[in-house]
């Protein structure tokens, strides 16, 4: 499993909201502007960039940012957050 950090600037309200909506299916929201993202193979990802890139082409704004920050499993495991709380990982099977 891939881990990501997925951040955005994106000036026009309307793309920034669906892009918000977009990555909330994908992903838990740990700020305004940035998601934390596991993909359990490449297409799930490169599905996520595609429809990324479909929905700023609608923007009227040409400063528009989305990046993309790969986390490795070494480095997963001295991320925290400033309480030094471990940052939460996706359980690798989840019941229904």
């Amino acid at each position: 499993m891939k881990h990501y950090i997925i951040c955005f600037d994106i000036q026009d309200d309307k793309i920034r909201a669906k892009l918000s909506r977009l990555l909330d299916k994908y992903g838990l929201r740990v700020q305004g502007s940035v998601f934390e993202v596991s993909f359990k193979n490449p297409d799930r990802k490169r599905l996520l960039e595609y429809k990324i890139k479909q929905l700023l082409k609608k923007s009227q704004y040409e400063e528009t940012n989305v990046r993309f920050y790969n986390l490795s499993k070494e480095t997963l495991k001295y991320c925290h957050d400033i309480n030094g709380n471990p940052i939460a990982q996706p359980a690798a099977v989840v019941i229904l």
